[in-house]
C-alpha cells in the first residue's frame, strides 16, 4: 500500500487514493481537511508529488520549484488551476484543480483517432487560447500531446502539466542528459535536435494534434523512437489533402504552416494563429496566402542520447552581410587558401595510401550487420552472445512487467532482429519483471467513471454490467468481481457491478370510465398500458362514451396490459306497437263466438253485473253477426 494514503501534507491536505502514476510524479486525489488553506475546507484536489527517487536531484528539485511556482500564476479556464506548491526537504508536491472527465485522447481513441472539422476548431481554438495566456506570462508547454490535455462533460478543455514536460521523463520521450525533449510524436524539429525551445515550439506540436484529429494519423511514426524524432527534423509528412481531401483548404493551409520545419515559417504566436482560425470560423471557404513548401533543413542525426549542442541563429539580414563580407576578403586569403588545399590533397594521398596498404581497412572496421535475435534470452545470455560479447552491438536495458514471458527473460527488442545495422549500433532489449499483480481497489459507491478510471491505471481491463441495489445509488458501484482485495495480473478483466434504478414492470390502471375512446387509448399509451376489445352496449350516457373496463380501475397490471372497454350506445330505443287483432276477444270462444255477440273480454264480463255485461254486448265494443248484417244492409 502506497505509504502516503491517508496522511495528512502540511496539516491541510488529507490524502485519499492514487489517481495517476509517471515518470516524475505520481498524483494523488486529497480533501482539503483544515482551513487556512488557498481553497475552502472540504475541496477535493489532486495533489502531484514528485518520485522519492528523484528528490535526491538538487537541480531537478529547484526547476521544479521554479516552474511550478511559475505555473501557479496562470489563471485561464483552459488550463487546470494550480492551488499551492510546496518543496520541502523531505516532500515536494503540486496541489491543482481535480478535473474529472477523459483525456483528449481517450476521447480520439474512441473515435477512432479522427474527428470532423468542427470539432478539431472547437478543440483547438479553447488550446491556443490557453497557450497564448500561458506564452504572455513565459510559460512554454514543452509537451503538447492529447494524453496532456482533459476533456469536460460540457465539451471544455483543460490543459495540463504545464512547463513540466521540461524535466518529466515519460516512456515516450527522448532524454538528452536531463533535459526533456518531450514526446516524439508530437515534438518539434528543434526539440528533436535538442536545440533551444520556445512558444513557436507548441504551435508545432498544435500543428500535428491539428493533422492527427483531421487525418485520424500521426505525421510520422515508427516502431524506433529515435527514427520518430529523425523524421520530424528532415521527412515531410504526407499532404493532409490527400489524406483527408474533405476538409477545407483554409483549415489544410492553418495545419500546414503550424508544422513548417522552421520556425521563422510558422505562426509568430498562439494569437496570430486563433485569429487565422477565427477567420476560418467566419468563412470556412476562406484561403490563406500561404503555400506548403518543403524546407531545407540540415540533417542531424538523432542518436540516442542525443548530444546537447546550442545553435548560435542569425538573421538572414546578417548572413548575408557576413557573405558579402567573405566575398571581398577572398583575394586576400587566395595564397593561404592554396597552400591549404595543396597541404590537403598531401595528406589526402597519405590516407589512400594507409587505406590500400592495410588488409583490414577502416571502412571495414564499421562493417554491417545483421542484428540476432535475443527474444527469450537472459541477460547473461545475451551478454555472452557473439555479437553483443565482441561489440558489435551495445545494448541498452529496459524492464518491463510481461504476462507472456518468465522473469529476467528478453521480450522485447529494437531495432527488430533481423533488421542490418551498422557496427556499434545500439539496441533496446526489454527484460520481463515477470507477472504484474495488481490489488483490486475497493471501489464501493464510487462513480462509475472514476472507479472504471482507476481501474485502468492500474493496467486491468474493465467490464461494466448493472444490477439493482436500492442501498447504492444509481450510477455508482456496487462491487467488483474480483472482489475488492483480491490480486489480479495486470491485462485481468474486472467486472464492476454499477447500480441502476429498479424498473418497474406493473402499473396501476387508470379509469376509463366517462371518456371517448381516442382520449382513453392517449392515456393508456401513457400508462405503459395499450386499448383492448371494444364493445357497445344501451346505456342513458351520451354514445361513443367508455361505461365500464377490465381490468378495473386502480387494478394492478403489468405493463403492455390491454384494457377492455363496454362504449355506451344511447338510450335503448322504444319498441315498436303491435298490429292489431282479429280477434277481440282473449278468452275461450275466439273467433266464433265473437261472429255471435259474444263480445267483450272475459275480464269486463267477470267484473260487471249483469246488466252492465248486457248494455256492453249491445255497445260498440262486441257485436255479433246480426249487428254486421244489420248495419251491412242500412
Amino acid at each position: 500500500m502506497d505509504n502516503l494514503i491517508g496522511k495528512t501534507l502540511d496539516g491541510l491536505y488529507t490524502i485519499r487514493e492514487l489517481i495517476g502514476t509517471g515518470g516524475m510524479a505520481n498524483v494523488y486525489k486529497a480533501v482539503v481537511t483544515a482551513p487556512g488553506g488557498p481553497v475552502p475546507e472540504g475541496t477535493v484536489v489532486a495533489v502531484k508529488v514528485l518520485r522519492q527517487e528523484l528528490m535526491h536531484d538538487a537541480d531537478l528539485v529547484r526547476r521544479f520549484k521554479n516552474e511550478s511556482k511559475a505555473i501557479s500564476l496562470l489563471n485561464h479556464p483552459n488550463i487546470v488551476k494550480v492551488y499551492d506548491v510546496s518543496v520541502s526537504e523531505n516532500l515536494q508536491y503540486i496541489v491543482m484543480e481535480c478535473v474529472e472527465g477523459m483525456t483528449l485522447r481517450e476521447y480520439l481513441n474512441e473515435r477512432g483517432g479522427k474527428i470532423t472539422s468542427r470539432e478539431t476548431v472547437h478543440f483547438i481554438g479553447q488550446i491556443l487560447r490557453a497557450l497564448d495566456h500561458a506564452h504572455r506570462n513565459g510559460v512554454v508547454h514543452r509537451d503538447i500531446k492529447p494524453q496532456n490535455i482533459m476533456l469536460l462533460d460540457n465539451g471544455q478543455l483543460r490543459m495540463m502539466d504545464f512547463g513540466i514536460a521540461r524535466i518529466s521523463r515519460a516512456e515516450n520521450q527522448i532524454q538528452n542528459g536531463r533535459k526533456a525533449m518531450g514526446s516524439v510524436h508530437y515534438i518539434s524539429p528543434e526539440q528533436a535536435r535538442g536545440d533551444e525551445t520556445d512558444p513557436k515550439s507548441d504551435l508545432y506540436s498544435v500543428g500535428v494534434m491539428m493533422y492527427e484529429m483531421l487525418s485520424g494519423k500521426l505525421p510520422f511514426d515508427a516502431d524506433d523512437m529515435v527514427e520518430v524524432a529523425r523524421k520530424q527534423i528532415t521527412d515531410d509528412p504526407k499532404p493532409l489533402a490527400e489524406l483527408a481531401p474533405e476538409v477545407p483548404l483554409g483549415l489544410v493551409q492553418i495545419t500546414e504552416r503550424a508544422m513548417a520545419k522552421l520556425p521563422v515559417n510558422r505562426y509568430a504566436s498562439a494569437a496570430e494563429m486563433l485569429e487565422a482560425l477565427d477567420a476560418y470560423v467566419r468563412d470556412p471557404s476562406i484561403t490563406f496566402d500561404y503555400q506548403y513548401v518543403k524546407e531545407e533543413v540540415p540533417e542531424k542525426a538523432v542518436n540516442e542520447p542525443m548530444a546537447e549542442k546550442r545553435t548560435i541563429r542569425r538573421p538572414p539580414e546578417a548572413q548575408k552581410t557576413r557573405t558579402k563580407a567573405k566575398k571581398k576578403k577572398h583575394g586576400a586569403f587566395m595564397p593561404v587558401l592554396l597552400g591549404i588545399t595543396a597541404a590537403f590533397a598531401l595528406a589526402c594521398a597519405a590516407l589512400c595510401w594507409v587505406i590500400l596498404s592495410d588488409s583490414s581497412n577502416i571502412m571495414n572496421k564499421k562493417a554491417d550487420i545483421v542484428l540476432s535475435d535475443f527474444s527469450g534470452m537472459t541477460q547473461d545470455e545475451v551478454n555472452a552472445s557473439p555479437q553483443v560479447a565482441s561489440g558489435q552491438v551495445v545494448v541498452n536495458w529496459e524492464q518491463e512487467y510481461s504476462n507472456d514471458y518468465a522473469a529476467g527473460h528478453v521480450y522485447k527488442q529494437s531495432p527488430v532482429a533481423g533488421r542490418t545495422v551498422r557496427e556499434g549500433q545500439s539496441v533496446t532489449l526489454t527484460v520481463s519483471l515477470g507477472v504484474h499483480y495488481v490489488t483490486v481497489p475497493d471501489l464501493t459507491n464510487y462513480v462509475q467513471a472514476d472507479g472504471e478510471q482507476q481501474l485502468k491505471e492500474l493496467g486491468v481491463s474493465v467490464l461494466v454490467t448493472q444490477a439493482v441495489d436500492e442501498s447504492v445509488a444509481a450510477g455508482s458501484i456496487i462491487r467488483t468481481d474480483p472482489a475488492a482485495g483480491s490480486q489480479v495480473a495486470a491485462g485481468t478483466t474486472v467486472v464492476i457491478y454499477v447500480s441502476r434504478p429498479q424498473v418497474a414492470t406493473t402499473t396501476k390502471v387508470p379509469s376509463l370510465i366517462g371518456m371517448s375512446v381516442n382520449d382513453a387509448r392517449t392515456l393508456l399509451v401513457q400508462k405503459k398500458l395499450g386499448l383492448g376489445g371494444q364493445t357497445e352496449q344501451y346505456s342513458d350516457q351520451p354514445v361513443g362514451t367508455i361505461i365500464s373496463q377490465s381490468p378495473g380501475e386502480g387494478a394492478s397490471a403489468k405493463l403492455n396490459t390491454r384494457v377492455s372497454v363496454v362504449v355506451s350506445a344511447g338510450p335503448e330505443p322504444a319498441p315498436e306497437p303491435e298490429a292489431p287483432s282479429e280477434s277481440t276477444s282473449s278468452s275461450g270462444g275466439g273467433w266464433w263466438s265473437g261472429l255471435f255477440g259474444s263480445g267483450g273480454s272475459s275480464s269486463s264480463s267477470s267484473s260487471t253485473s249483469a246488466s252492465e255485461s248486457s248494455s256492453a254486448s249491445s255497445g260498440s265494443t262486441g257485436g255479433g253477426l246480426g249487428d254486421w248484417w244489420t248495419s251491412w244492409l242500412g
